[in-house]
């Protein structure tokens, strides 16, 4: 207990002891100014610095004051603000070099924030680094005797790296070519691209090497659609300023849009009347439960889908055919399959020959025509069937009501017939057998009458004439023989004359008679 009591005697002496010694030396013991902040600052942005006095003793400051050197290009103090019982008054926008002073209500003692610098970094700052310096640095406090002692502090300078606030590209390539009229300060652009590419390679190159793209939105191979395709490329400075560069890469769209079809099949069969450009039809099958439609499209680049009901029931079934175009486009064919359940008949509900009276009887399926050589020239057949042409067909064989040809070369023996067919695909024959026609035939007797009467009166006509030939030839006989005579009547009396002018030739001066002899002889 004793040697405990000595212990804290002696402690207390050496204690008052060093105080005694290190009294003299005080001033010195206080010789850190500090001032904390980020050694990397960024344009446009804010920083704050705080101003820290640290002391290692128990002295009582009072005051404190410094005079803050910055760069005006790269900053603006716009304002200090203070704590822990300091007041540093009204300090804004105090210009490079301006001194800051700043009073404690109590006295402080220790370490202490004394008041924090508030900047603004201009957005225009180009320069990489920068500084804050303290300097003129004072503090004062009591010396215990009643004296203010004011010591001075040592400068201290903050070094700054100011980060780039350029978000700027200088290049932008698209496939490995820069895009035309490209400048770092416009930031919109349209490009068309060849169509016949589906991907573009971007590739944007930085004015300032510290920058970087955002996730997502940097250097990348774009799938291209037809059309616009919008792109954006955002850029991040340094600083963190963010840049929008956006292009507007177009490409042209060279695909089809034909959405029509040359042709659908059911079943096997065309579509009866089929155009591209009807897109509804209907047709009857008969007791189906499901069919088979193929669409056949006029751009081979195409696509034809069927949508077939869920159910194919008796009655009206929609199937919708849906043709994509190339560039995907669409287009619907709605075809209506009536599907008939009921029996249908093929029996034909008249029958009649032009020419020729037939006892028509739906239940008999083979007459007979004798064959006319007339009548065949217009010969043509009549019929209808008791279903209507949507369930059934009737075809004729040969097809004489449209050729003439085939109309033509029908003869005794042959055939004609008339073939019913269901959509159940069940058929019924009628036939009509051509036979030789063995009646003699009235016209024929009157034509050979007509004739045999022409004839007789030809003959009669011919004979009448040659007798009246006979008669002429007579006549002119007998005329013939009359001027005969009748010349050589006209002979003698012209020897008479010649005779008697012989006497007359004689003088005719004589007074000779003549006698009655001479006279008659004369």
């Amino acid at each position: 207990m004793i040697k405990n009591k000595r212990i804290k005697k002696w402690g207390f002496l050496v204690s008052l002891f060093v105080l005694f010694l290190i009294a003299p030396f005080r001033v010195n013991a206080l010789q850190e100014l500090v001032l904390f902040g980020d050694d990397s600052i960024s344009p446009g942005t804010t920083v704050r610095y705080k101003i820290q006095l640290n002391s290692d003793d128990l002295t009582s400051i009072t005051s404190f004051s410094t005079s803050v050197y910055y760069e005006s290009t790269v900053f603006t103090l716009t304002g200090v603000e203070t704590e822990n019982n300091w007041n540093c008054g009204e300090n804004g926008n105090i210009v490079s070099g301006g001194v800051v002073k700043c009073t404690h209500s109590t006295g402080m003692v220790g370490n202490s924030n004394v008041a924090t610098l508030v900047f603004k970094v201009n957005a225009s700052a180009t320069s990489n680094y920068s500084y804050i310096t303290l300097r003129d640095s004072k503090y004062s406090y009591n010396d215990g005797t009643g004296a203010i002692v004011t010591p001075q502090l040592e400068e201290i300078t903050k070094d700054l790296s100011v980060k780039s606030a350029d978000a700027t590209l200088s290049d932008i390539k698209i496939n490995g070519e820069s895009i035309e009229g490209f400048a770092s300060d416009v930031f919109e652009y349209d490009v068309n691209i060849d169509p016949t590419l589906d991907v573009a390679s971007i590739n944007a190159v930085f004015n300032n090497s510290k920058a970087r793209f955002k996730d997502g939105f940097g250097n990348r191979d774009i799938t291209l659609n037809y059309g616009s395709n919008v792109v954006d490329i955002v850029v991040i400075s340094e600083s963190g300023i963010e840049q929008l560069y956006r292009l507007n890469i177009v490409r042209e769209d060279i695909r089809s849009t034909d959405t029509t079809l040359s042709g659908l099949i059911v079943d096997g069969v065309s579509v009866p009347n089929f155009k591209s450009n009807v897109y509804k039809y209907s047709i009857i099958k008969y007791k189906v439960d499901t069919l088979d439609i193929v669409g056949t499209p006029n751009d081979e680049n195409a696509t034809v889908t069927v949508i077939p009901p869920v159910t194919v029931l008796p009655g009206d079934n929609s199937y919708i055919v849906v043709v994509t175009s190339e560039n995907g486009n669409t287009a619907n064919y709605t075809i209506i399959v009536n599907n008939v359940v009921d029996t249908i008949s093929k029996k034909l509900k008249n029958l009649s020959i032009k020419g020729y009276i037939i006892d028509f009887d739906k239940n008999n399926n083979r007459y007979e025509i004798s064959y006319n050589k007339t009548k065949f020239k217009d010969l043509h057949i009549y019929f209808s069937t008791v279903s209507n042409n949507d369930l059934v067909t009737a075809v004729l064989s040969p097809d004489i009501n449209n050729d003439k040809e085939a109309l033509s070369k029908l003869k005794p023996g042959d055939v004609i017939k008339v073939t019913v067919t269901g959509i159940d695909n069940e058929s019924v024959e009628y036939t009509i057998v051509i036979t030789e026609d063995t009646r003699v035939s009235f016209f024929l007797i009157l034509e050979l009458f007509l004739m045999v009467v022409i004839i007789v009166v030809v003959a009669i006509i011919l004979n009448k004439r040659k007798k009246n030939a006979n008669k002429k030839t007579k006549k002119t006989a007998v005329k013939k023989d009359d001027k005969s005579k009748t010349t050589k009547t006209s002979s003698k009396k012209e020897e008479k004359k010649k005779k008697f002018s012989i006497f007359e030739e004689e003088d005719l001066d004589s007074t000779k008679e003549l006698t009655d002899e001479e006279l008659n002889l004369k």
